[in-house]
């Protein structure tokens, strides 16, 4: 049996989901809802800034919904002068006539009659759906453009979350944009298994010190893997000696701490995927792209921003992916994927946190651009919106489904999606 509550009614009223036919108040004057408000997730009324019409006088103000009238007692509005100014009082039964809506001249407007029977039965099958994703059955049917705008909305949703994540690092190193650019690319290099030992040595090894050697390759290569423990063990190959020597030298004159080696996972992962590689990798674009962490809002398009990522390997880490000094023939460039990977989660989250912080409006389109190059991301929360594969063609779809899942779908928040507004209008 479907349970009502204030939170359903407020989303039919928020998003208009009910009988077009015309409202009449308690006391039989028909009213006409020009705006229905703005939602408050805050404390006071449920809706501010509404607008409607009785009687050919408009109305401007808020308005305050309740599951009975006599919930207003209840909740003691009453005694609280923020509900002084409601203009309507919205309701699914009205049970008791209110001396302060008399008063004020505040109409009732019952719901009970307004909500059609077929969107009471569309909720009750989301709300008792054992699915990943509730609207699952119904996802198919869904109205493809009504999907593709609220897709579009997820897109800036997942940015946004992804902006106050930099924010905070941001205020920590004391609004240095070079070091929180750093910071997120040199994590987003750890990719999904060591992006936390990563993220350390991102704390622990400042882009200044690195950016005072970055003509020296090996000075470069001797610092990152120096600072992540990697170089304490006993060598036989020329090259990884020589590493050790310049990090003794560069060790002391910077007082760098060394993190723990065993943070650095390499079970389970491919050799192109070691963090030794990926450090090789870091370092020659600090040799080959100075200016990238300077000025990361120079690399204005996908195509430059690939080209600088497509790392070419040299010298010894050409044909190893350790240290022990045996050749490989394996592949260790990084690949298409693995850079799209950087665009997605360092380039794009980037450029939308500075246009906040500058109020350049075009950096929002480029972080924008850069998801719609990048091809769709299949994961399993993505796989999750199969009935809709064909609207699903960039990353700013995938980053959307996930941000979909994760902040809807996974909490069962049907009554905050504007996909469950379509199925069920």
């Amino acid at each position: 049996m479907l349970k009502f509550s204030e939170d359903l009614l407020q989303f039919l009223w928020q998003y208009k989901i009910l009988k077009p036919v015309p409202f009449v108040t308690a006391k039989g004057k028909e009213i006409v809802v020009l705006k229905n408000g703005e939602l408050n997730k805050d404390s006071g009324p449920d809706f501010f800034n509404a607008q409607i019409k009785i009687d050919e006088v408009i109305l401007v103000g808020n308005i305050e919904v309740h599951i009975k009238t006599s919930d207003w007692l209840k909740h003691k509005h009453q005694q609280d002068k923020n509900y002084d100014n409601i203009i309507l009082h919205v309701v699914y039964e009205h049970d008791t006539d209110l001396d302060q809506n008399t008063t004020n001249n505040v109409e009732v407007l019952e719901l009970k009659s307004l909500i059609a029977e077929s969107t009471l039965a569309t909720y009750n099958q989301l709300s008792c759906a054992k699915t990943k994703i509730a609207c699952h059955n119904q996802l198919a049917g869904l109205n493809d453009f009504k999907f593709i705008s609220w897709l579009e909305r997820m897109t800036l949703e997942r940015l946004e979350g992804k902006v106050n994540a930099i924010e905070n690092y941001f205020k920590s190193v004391a609004g240095d944009y070079t070091q929180t650019f750093y910071f997120l690319l040199l994590r987003n290099f750890g990719f999904k298994v060591n992006s936390l030992p990563f993220e350390l040595l991102a704390k622990n090894l400042p882009i200044t010190i690195l950016l005072k050697h970055a003509d020296n390759l090996l000075q470069l290569e001797a610092l990152l893997l120096g600072t992540c423990g990697l170089l304490e063990n006993q060598f036989e190959d020329k090259y990884i000696l020589q590493l050790q020597n310049e990090f003794d030298y560069l060790k002391n004159k910077y007082r760098i701490i060394s993190l723990n080696k065993e943070i650095f996972k390499f079970s389970k992962l491919r050799p192109a995927n070691f963090p030794t590689i990926r450090l090789a990798q870091f370092a020659k674009l600090l040799n080959t792209k100075p200016v990238l962490f300077i000025a990361p809002y120079d690399f204005a398009n996908y195509d430059e921003i690939v080209l600088a990522l497509k790392i070419n390997l040299e010298g010894y880490w050409k044909n190893h992916y350790n240290m022990d000094g045996k050749v490989t023939s394996k592949d260790l460039a990084l690949g298409l994927s693995s850079i799209e990977n950087l665009v997605i989660n360092t380039f794009a989250p980037f450029y939308f946190f500075y246009s906040k912080r500058t109020s350049k409006p075009e950096m929002t389109d480029l972080a924008i651009e850069l998801l719609n190059k990048c091809d769709f991301e299949q994961n399993t929360k993505t796989k999750l919106f199969e009935e809709k594969k064909a609207l699903l063609k960039t990353a700013a779809d995938s980053q959307a489904a996930i941000n979909l899942y994760d902040n809807y779908c996974s909490k069962k928040s049907c009554l905050k999606c504007g996909v469950a507004a379509s199925l069920l209008k």
